[in-house]
């Protein structure tokens, strides 16, 4: 199970009919990067936050849960550490 639960994220892109692959090209973040935050497995780093709503033309607050953006996303933490 994922740490934050799947993201709101994942039915805006499939509605706009965007990949993640897709997406994560045209904002210009890692395709890994892009699965993992909208699978809930890691909070979405800035350039997710600044540019996904712009992509599919829905609020951040929309996107993601408010669990998932309280804080900001640290590179430094293992997505999977937390998950056993």
């Amino acid at each position: 199970m994922s740490k934050f639960g799947r993201q709101p994220a994942r039915v805006a892109l499939r509605r706009e009919r965007y990949t993640i692959k897709l997406a994560a090209e045209l904002i210009g973040v890692p395709e890994s990067h892009l699965r993992i935050a909208v699978g809930g497995y890691a909070r979405p780093m800035d350039a997710v936050r600044k540019k996904l709503p712009t992509l599919v033309g829905v609020p951040l607050e929309q996107l993601f849960t408010p669990a998932a953006i309280e804080k900001p996303y640290d590179a430094s933490k293992n997505a999977w550490a937390d998950l056993s």
